[in-house]
């Protein structure tokens, strides 16, 4: 009776076994640290894009106030309009 290594069959299909599965196993690490690193780069330029967002709108409410008190007067030159000025199609 002959003693075999472990898994199954002769001695070279126990190394194909042994071998596929230990490339199987590093091409799914690479795979996934390829999707890490996709992972992190996008997470940082989303960190990047929210910041950039963040100061746009913080300029919009800055300018926000002005534009509203712009139309306000707008509104009150068009209301007290006389027949010797004109504004253009603003009103």
């Amino acid at each position: 009776m002959e003693f075999q290594t472990p898994l199954v069959g002769t001695r070279a299909q126990n190394y194909k076994y042994f071998y596929g599965t230990g490339c199987a196993s590093i091409i799914s690490l690479l795979i996934l640290l390829i999707i890490t690193g996709y992972t992190a780069y996008t997470a940082t330029h989303v960190g990047h894009l929210m910041t950039d967002m963040n100061e746009v709108i913080l300029d919009i409410n800055e300018i926000l106030p002005d534009a509203r008190d712009s139309l306000r007067i707008i509104k009150e030159m068009c209301q007290h309009e006389n027949f010797t000025k004109t504004w253009g199609k603003i009103c």
